[in-house]
């Protein structure tokens, strides 16, 4: 068995310690990077946080704009219907009843150039 000397003993473990110290000092240094990259990405998740906020706002305005708009249309609608229904009271009063005129009834359907021509022999014939 071959003892080692205690200056050997002590260059072996000097030698082994500055061996591990390296590694730490590497290690030391990947954890360093790895802190700076989580703080890139937790800015960058602070501006994405940022951004879906300000787009949850706009989302909530567009929804309230939506309900009022919708709102000014069903109160339109009632106005209408009810100036309909004025209408007909009032023509009601005077003791007449109410008739909707449709506009097929009160159109005049243009008359051909045969129709004319024989409308104006007629009315010649008239005065003859």
């Amino acid at each position: 068995m071959s003892k080692l000397s205690l200056e050997e003993r002590f260059n072996s473990l000097q030698a082994a310690f500055t061996g591990k110290s390296t590694e730490v000092e590497s290690k030391v240094a990947e954890v360093a990077e790895l802190a700076t990259k989580v703080s890139e990405l937790d800015a960058i998740l602070s501006s994405k946080e940022a951004t879906l906020i300000e787009i949850t706002s706009k989302f909530a305005e567009s929804e309230s704009i939506i309900k009022n708009l919708q709102s000014e249309l069903a109160q339109a609608k009632a106005a209408h219907e009810s100036a309909g229904k004025k209408a007909a009271n009032i023509v009601a009063s005077v003791g007449v009843n109410p008739v909707e005129v449709s506009p097929s009834d009160v159109a005049v359907s243009a008359k051909n150039d045969q129709e004319l021509a024989d409308e104006w022999v007629t009315l010649k014939q008239k005065d003859a």
